[in-house]
């Protein structure tokens, strides 16, 4: 069963058991598996997922976390909810979907610590950064936001997925994407947080002609950003199953 809601401004150690399906359906994009490789485990989704099992799921973040009508269905997360589900089909997964539109991780912040006091969580996505980028705010500061946020997760039970900036030539060409990458990447390194590495997923499939979405024309431009969106959900839930 998938719940889901949305909100509008919506563990790390053991690997997971093996269930009866053990895998997401087949993914729609090739996914090397050093993209998407967390040696760590989530020891706090386990139990979720075994029959009869709950797993609530915190999705925070800004507009590309929304789906093609700036709800829960077709978004990221709720891709990634449904391939776990065929993953664990005895399993009570619940999503809250928190998207708002140019936010900043110090607004996420906010809303963050709100929905951990008033509802329990195992796992929260955190997708973050690119304004950060675009705005040219201050890395260290961003570096701050996120460490408070992993320190919450951490103190409510959850575990905690960042996910990172888009590949975009025309963002990269606009701002300095590396300082606030190197922020996540050194948080994952010190063990805070896992580390979904989306800019690298969608510059592997923009280099490899499998799926641009800035090249494609305006008559497709809609069904590759909706295949887009299914690549990466479902690329989440490999990381998350550890498969």
């Amino acid at each position: 069963m998938i719940r889901a809601r949305l909100l509008v401004a919506a563990l790390l150690a053991a690997p997971l058991p093996v269930f009866a399906a053990d895998m997401p359906p087949a993914l729609p994009c090739d996914v090397p598996a050093d993209l998407v490789a967390w040696p760590h485990g989530f020891a706090h989704i386990g139990a979720g997922l075994q029959p009869g099992g709950r797993l609530d799921v915190l999705a925070i973040g800004s507009g590309t976390l929304l789906g093609p009508r700036g709800g829960v269905d077709g978004s990221v997360p709720d891709h990634m909810i449904e391939a776990l589900h065929a993953a664990a089909p005895g399993a009570t997964l619940h999503l809250t979907l928190h998207g708002a539109r140019a936010a900043t991780a110090a607004e996420m912040l906010v809303a963050l610590r709100k929905e951990l006091a008033a509802h329990t969580y195992q796992l929260v996505l955190w997708q973050t950064g690119t304004v950060e980028a675009v705005r040219k705010l201050p890395p260290e500061q961003f570096a701050g936001t996120l460490g408070e946020g992993a320190v919450a997760v951490a103190g409510a039970g959850a575990g905690l997925v960042l996910v990172d900036v888009p590949y975009s030539r025309l963002l990269e060409s606009n701002s300095d994407l590396a300082p606030y990458r190197a922020v996540m990447e050194q948080l994952a390194a010190h063990g805070d947080a896992a580390l979904f590495r989306r800019y690298d997923l969608m510059r592997h499939w923009a280099d490899s002609g499998e799926l641009d979405l800035e090249s494609a024309n305006r008559r497709d431009r809609n069904n590759t950003a909706e295949r887009l969106r299914a690549c990466l959900g479902q690329a989440l839930a490999k990381f998350v199953l550890g498969k």
